[in-house]
C-alpha cells in the first residue's frame, strides 16, 4: 500500500515543487489580523564581546542593553498603547530582560511567557566562536539559504536543524501567540515577541509576502548585522492568510513589492513544497508507525498537488496585473 503512494509522491515531486502560493494582493482583512512586533533583545555581554551565543539561557544584558530595553519599551507602548494583547519572549535571558521594562509599563504582574520556538537559531559546533570569524560566516550560510527557499540545507553547526525544523518551531510559537489573542474585538490587536537577530530576520524573510532584502542589506551596512539590538520587525496578518512586512528596523517596507518580488516568492514557495513534505515523510518513517507514514505521504502529495495547481494561476495573475490588465 505504501509503495504506490511513495511512488506517486516522488514522481510528483520530480516534476513540480511548491507550497500553496500566497495571494498577490497585499491588503489584509481586519477580521483575524494582528500586528506582530518582533523585537531583538538589547545588547548582551556576549554581543559586546563579539561572541556567538545561542544556547539558552545565554548571556545577560550589559548596561547599554538595559538602556536599549527601556527605550524600546517606551516606543512600543507609545505606538500601540492599549491594543497590546501579549508580550512574550524566547528562553534566552537577554530576551526576557529586554521584555521586562515593557511588561512593567503594561503592569503585567506574571512573568513574561517564554516560548522555545522564538529561540535563536542554534550555532552548535560554532557556539562561542567570534562572530567575525570563519565559523561566524559558516553559521550564517544555512539560515540565509532558507530565506531563498533551500530549506533542507542543514545548519552547518548543528545539522539536526534545517529550514523546515526552524520554520515549524517558530511558526508554532507564532500560532501560540495568535491563539492567545482576541481578534474579534474592535481594531487590530498587537502582540510583541522578543527574540534574537537571526531567528527574527530569517523567519521574516521566509514567511512574508513582500520580502525586501534591501532593508537587510542596509542594516548590514549600518550595523554589521542582520538587525540592530533593540530593533523591531513589524508584520501584520495571521497564520492562515499569511504575513505582510510593514517595517524592518525602522525602515518602512513597500506594501506592493513589485512583479519581481512576487515572482520570486512564487518560485521560492514552489521549491519549498517537496522539501517540507519530504522532510515530514522522513520524520514519519522514523516512527515506524504505518498510520503516521500513510498520513504524511497523503498530506505531502496533496500539498504538492495544490501548489502545482496554484502556481501558474498566481504567476499569470501577477503578470497581467503588472502589465495594467484586470484579472
Amino acid at each position: 500500500m505504501f509503495s504506490s503512494r511513495c511512488c506517486r509522491f516522488f514522481i510528483v515531486g520530480l516534476v513540480s515543487t511548491g507550497l500553496m502560493c500566497t495571494a498577490s494582493a497585499l491588503a489584509w482583512a481586519d477580521d483575524g489580523s494582528i500586528v506582530l512586533d518582533l523585537v531583538r533583545h538589547g545588547e548582551s555581554t556576549a554581543n559586546a564581546a563579539g561572541i556567538i551565543d545561542t544556547v539558552p539561557p545565554g548571556a545577560n544584558l550589559d548596561v547599554a542593553g538595559g538602556i536599549q530595553a527601556d527605550t524600546v519599551a517606551g516606543l512600543i507602548q507609545g505606538e500601540y498603547g492599549n491594543s497590546i494583547a501579549n508580550v512574550v519572549a524566547s528562553e534566552e535571558v537577554r530576551a526576557v530582560q529586554t521584555a521586562a521594562p515593557l511588561a512593567d509599563l503594561l503592569h503585567i504582574s506574571n512573568p513574561v511567557e517564554q516560548l522555545s520556538g522564538l529561540n535563536e537559531i542554534p550555532a552548535g559546533a560554532f557556539e562561542g566562536a567570534q562572530t567575525n570569524s570563519l565559523e561566524g560566516i559558516l553559521y550564517l550560510l544555512g539560515p540565509l539559504s532558507w530565506a531563498f527557499g533551500l530549506d533542507l540545507v542543514p545548519d552547518l553547526g548543528d545539522p539536526s536543524v534545517n529550514g523546515v525544523t526552524f520554520d515549524e518551531a517558530f511558526n508554532s510559537a507564532v500560532q501560540t501567540i495568535y491563539s492567545a489573542t482576541d481578534v474579534a474585538g474592535a481594531g487590530t490587536p498587537a502582540d510583541v515577541a522578543f527574540s534574537s537577530e537571526g531567528a527574527i530576520a530569517v523567519w521574516t524573510l521566509m514567511n512574508v509576502k513582500n520580502p525586501d532584502f534591501s532593508v537587510l542589506l542596509q542594516d548590514l551596512a549600518k550595523t554589521g548585522g542582520l538587525l540592530s539590538n533593540g530593533g523591531q520587525v513589524v508584520v501584520q496578518g495571521d497564520p492562515t492568510d499569511g504575513w505582510t512586512l510593514v517595517s524592518y528596523d525602522g525602515m518602512t517596507v513597500p506594501q506592493d513589492p513589485g512583479l519581481g518580488t512576487e515572482l520570486f516568492v512564487d518560485v521560492r514557495n514552489l521549491f519549498e513544497a517537496p522539501q517540507f513534505a519530504g522532510y515530514d515523510i522522513y520524520e514519519a518513517l522514523l516512527t515506524g508507525n504505518s498510520a503516521t507514514i500513510d498520513s504524511a505521504i497523503q498530506a505531502g502529495a496533496g500539498q504538492i498537488d495544490t501548489a502545482v495547481a496554484q502556481f501558474p494561476v498566481e504567476v499569470f495573475d501577477q503578470i497581467v496585473t503588472a502589465l495594467g490588465g484586470t484579472v
